[in-house]
C-alpha cells in the first residue's frame, strides 16, 4: 500500500525548537521572503505555529484556513520537523486527487528546497516521503506469470488480448507498477486476476528486487511523510490496520496525522467504516472460478470437474435470485431502500455459497500447484467474507448501524448492500482522538457563523481546540455577488417554470461573460435538461459548452476549461469542491440551487428519527449545517489566486425568501451584494 515518491538521505536528527524555526522561515523577513521572494502571509505563519505547538504537545487541533492561506506548507513544515526529530511517521490524508497532486508535485518539492537553502534546516533535507495506495493497485509479477501460463482456462479471447497488453507494459519496466500508469485503464476483471492483493504476494514469495508492492512496502519504515487519501485510511482502519489499543497512533504505531479537506471526513468515514458488497463483486468472484458463457474459462477448468462447475452454477443462480429479489421486490423504481428489520432479504443464498467455499478449500488441499492452491484459498476466503457481510445485512445485526440497498452504475445494473454507523462521531472519537496522538483537521470550511461546533460534533472532537485564519484575498474588491429574487421555487410540484427560468438565467449571464462560467447543480436531471437546451445555442455562438457526465472526465473538463478560456461548464456533486481553475478561465460562478442533500437517504432518515425522538430539528441539526458547508465549498471555486476576480450569481431565490437564507448569506465572501429580478433582466 506504499508508493515511494521521493527519497532522501534519511537520518535521525535531534529534537528542535519548532516554533523558532517556523518564525525563521514563515515570519516577516523570513526565509520565504528573503530566499524565495514570496510575500509574507501572517495567516500562514500563525497556522504553522499553531500546528507546530500541537505536534510538540501531542495535542489535536481544528484549524480553518481560508483560501490563499497556504495551509499545505503550514502543516508540512512542522510535520516533517517533528517526524524526523522524533523518528515518528507523519501521515497527511487528503480527499481529492487534485490536492494530492499539489502536495506531490509542488509542496513537497518546495519543502525540500527550503530545507536545502536554509542553513539551520540542512539536516532535514533528506526526509523521505511516500504515497500510500491500495495493494490492489500494484501488479503482481507472480500472478501475471501464472495467468499467462494458463490463458486458455482463465480468459476468453478479449481478456487474453488485454492480458498481453499488460504484459507488454510490464516488460517496459513501469516506474512503479501501479495500474494508474496504464493507459487506457486495465480491464477490471483481468486486473483482479493479476494484482498484488493476494496471498501470492507475500514476503515469503516476493522480494523488493522483483515485486513492485514489496519494493514499496520495504520503504515503509524509512518514510517520514506518508500521503494517503481519506478513503484508504478509513478503509484500512475499518479493516483493523490501526495499532493495538496500548500503542499510540491512528494508522501506524506512534504516527501523527493531518486531515486536509477535513470537512469531508464525516462522510468518507461513514462510507468506509460500515460495510459494502455488490452484485458485481460476487459475480466477478464466481466468474474467476468458472464462466460457462462463450468459451468456458476459470480456475476450476484446471483442477475441477462437472460437479465443481455445478457448484459454481448453483451459487451463481442463488446470487442472481438474491439480487433480483432486491431489485424487483425492494427497489422497484427506487434507487435506495432502507432495511429496517431482519428477514426482509432471503437467506437462500447461503447454502450454495457455503458448499462452494468448502469445496474450494478441499480442492486446495488436494493439489500441488502452489499458485493455484493459493488462488483457490483466497477465493474461498473472499466468498466467506461476502457471506459474513450478507449475513449482517440480512439479520440487521448492529443496532447502531443503518442498513440499506441501492442501485448504482450508469444503467443502475449493479446492486449494493450497504451499512454505515448511525453515530459516526462516536466511532471517529475512538479511532482518531482516543489514540494518544496529535490529529490536526484543517479545511477552508470547518465553521458556520464563525464557530466549529457543528463540525466538532460531527467528528467527535470533544474539547479539541480550534482556530480560524481568514483568507488574505481582497474579496470586497475582486468579487461581485448577485442574487435572484424571483426565480421559481425549485421544489415546486410543477417543474417546467423553474427549468425554463433556470436555462434562460444561465444563458443570460454566461453568454455575457467573456471568460469561463461554471454552473453548479445539485440535481443531475436539471443539469442534463439545461445542457440539452443550451448546447445548440452555444454551438451557434461558436463557444464551447461542456457538462459533467457527457463524455469527458473531471480532469479533462478542468483542462479544457483552463485552456479554452471561455467555456460554459455545467457540473454537479464533485464540482462543488476541489475544482481549481484560476484566472479568467473561471471568472463567473453560477449556483443553480442551494445544495441541500436528499433527506430521503436511509442514513439521513435514521439520524432524523433519532433527533426527532429527543425533540430536536433534523433540518437545523443536520440538513442546514451540511448545506451551508457545501455552499461555502462551492463559493470557493471562484477565487483561487490573489489576482483572481469574478462574479457569483445565486439563482435560488429561497436564500432571500426563507428564514434560513441568512445562514447562507452570512457565509458569502462579502456582505454587500446586488439583488436582481430575473423577470426584468430577461424582458430587456
Amino acid at each position: 500500500m506504499i508508493r515511494i515518491i521521493e527519497q532522501g538521505d534519511a537520518r535521525y536528527v535531534e529534537p528542535v525548537d519548532y516554533c523558532a524555526l517556523v518564525s525563521e522561515v514563515f515570519g516577516q523577513g523570513g526565509s520565504l521572503e528573503s530566499l524565495f521572494g514570496l510575500e509574507h502571509r501572517p495567516q500562514q505563519e500563525s497556522m504553522a505555529l499553531s500546528v507546530a505547538r500541537s505536534f510538540s504537545k501531542g495535542e489535536s487541533l481544528l484549524f480553518e484556513a481560508g483560501t490563499g492561506v497556504g495551509k499545505s506548507l503550514a502543516y508540512l513544515f512542522p510535520g516533517v520537523l517533528h517526524a524526523m526529530s522524533q523518528n515518528r511517521p507523519f501521515v497527511v490524508a487528503t480527499n481529492t486527487i487534485s490536492l494530492q497532486e499539489q502536495l506531490l508535485k509542488q509542496d513537497i518539492p518546495m519543502l525540500r528546497d527550503i530545507f536545502a537553502k536554509v542553513p539551520s534546516l540542512e539536516e532535514f533535507v533528506g526526509f523521505r516521503s511516500a504515497l500510500l495506495v491500495g495493494k490492489a493497485n500494484y501488479l503482481c509479477n507472480n500472478r501475471l506469470a501464472s495467468a499467462l501460463g494458463g490463458q486458455g482456462e482463465l480468459f476468453e479471447s478479449g481478456k487474453r488480448t488485454e492480458l498481453e497488453r499488460i504484459r507488454e507494459w510490464a516488460n517496459d519496466n513501469p516506474k512503479e507498477g501501479i495500474r494508474q500508469e496504464l493507459s487506457p485503464k486495465p480491464n477490471a476483471e483481468v486486473w483482479d486476476m493479476i494484482n498484488a492483493d493476494s496471498s501470492l504476494c507475500s514476503g515469503k514469495r516476493c522480494s523488493p528486487e522483483t515485486c513492485f508492492y514489496r519494493k514499496a512496502r520495504s520503504e515503509l519504515e524509512k518514510a517520514h511523510l506518508l500521503v494517503v487519501n481519506h478513503s484508504l485510511l478509513f478503509a484500512l482502519v475499518g479493516a483493523g490496520a490501526a495499532p493495538s489499543e496500548d500503542v499510540p497512533g491512528v494508522l501506524f504505531p506512534r504516527d501523527f496525522v493531518v486531515f486536509d479537506e477535513a470537512h469531508e471526513v464525516p462522510q468518507v468515514a461513514s462510507d468506509h467504516l460500515g460495510l459494502g458488497i455488490s452484485s458485481w463483486a460476487l459475480s466477478l468472484a464466481l466468474k474467476r472460478l468458472y464462466n460457462p458463457l462463450g468459451k468456458k474459462s476459470g480456475l476450476l477448468l484446471r483442477v475441477g470437474g462437472p460437479e465443481d462447475f455445478e457448484l459454481v452454477d448453483n451459487a451463481r443462480i442463488a446470487c442472481e435470485d438474491f439480487f433480483d429479489h432486491v431489485h424487483v421486490g425492494l427497489l422497484q423504481n427506487r434507487d435506495l431502500f432502507r432495511l429496517r428489520e431482519a428477514g426482509i432479504l432471503p437467506s437462500d443464498v447461503f447454502p450454495p455459497l457455503s458448499r462452494l467455499s468448502r469445496r474450494l478449500r478441499d480442492l486446495a488441499e488436494e493439489i500441488s500447484d502452489e499458485f493455484l492452491r493459493t488462488e483457490l484459498q483466497d477465493l474461498a476466503k473472499r466468498l466467506e467474507g461476502y457471506m459474513a457481510a450478507i449475513s449482517e445485512v440480512v439479520e440487521i445485526k448492529d443496532s447502531e448501524s443503518v442498513y440499506w440497498v441501492e442501485r448504482v452504475g450508469r444503467k443502475g445494473s449493479v446492486i449494493h448492500l450497504r451499512s454505515a454507523p448511525l453515530d459516526v462521531a462516536k466511532v471517529l472519537s475512538e479511532v482518531l482522538f482516543a489514540r494518544d496522538t496529535s490529529v490536526v483537521l484543517t479545511s477552508a470550511t470547518l465553521t458556520r457563523a464563525g464557530k466549529a461546533d457543528d463540525f466538532r460534533n460531527s467528528v467527535g472532537a470533544g474539547e479539541v481546540s480550534e482556530k480560524i485564519e481568514t483568507s488574505p484575498f481582497d474579496f470586497e474588491k475582486n468579487v461581485e455577488v448577485m442574487i435572484c429574487a424571483d426565480c421559481p421555487d425549485p421544489m415546486a410540484k410543477e417543474r417546467l417554470p423553474y427549468l425554463n427560468a433556470l436555462v434562460e438565467a444561465i444563458h443570460h449571464f454566461a453568454s455575457r461573460n467573456e471568460g469561463g462560467s461554471l454552473v453548479l447543480f445539485t440535481n443531475y436531471g436539471d443539469l442534463r435538461h439545461s445542457y440539452d437546451v443550451l448546447r445548440t445555442r452555444w454551438k451557434k455562438m461558436g463557444r464551447p459548452i461542456y457538462a459533467q457526465g457527457e463524455g469527458y472526465s473531471r480532469t479533462e473538463l478542468r483542462r479544457r476549461m483552463r485552456n479554452e478560456g471561455n467555456v460554459l461548464l455545467l457540473g454537479a456533486e464533485s464540482f462543488w469542491k476541489g475544482f481549481d481553475v484560476p484566472g479568467s478561465s473561471l471568472s463567473q460562478l453560477i449556483l443553480a440551487r442551494l445544495p441541500f442533500e436528499n433527506p430521503g437517504h436511509p442514513l439521513m432518515e435514521a439520524k432524523s428519527e433519532r433527533l426527532n425522538a429527543v425533540g430536536k430539528s433534523p433540518f437545523r441539526e443536520i440538513t442546514l449545517p451540511v448545506a451551508v458547508t457545501r455552499f461555502r465549498q462551492g463559493l470557493g471555486r471562484l477565487i483561487r489566486r490573489r489576482s483572481d476576480s469574478g462574479r457569483i450569481v445565486i439563482l435560488d431565490s429561497r436564500v432571500m425568501r426563507k428564514s434560513y437564507g441568512k445562514d447562507f448569506l452570512r457565509e458569502l465572501p462579502k456582505q454587500s451584494f446586488k439583488v436582481f429580478r430575473l423577470s426584468e433582466i430577461l424582458s430587456k
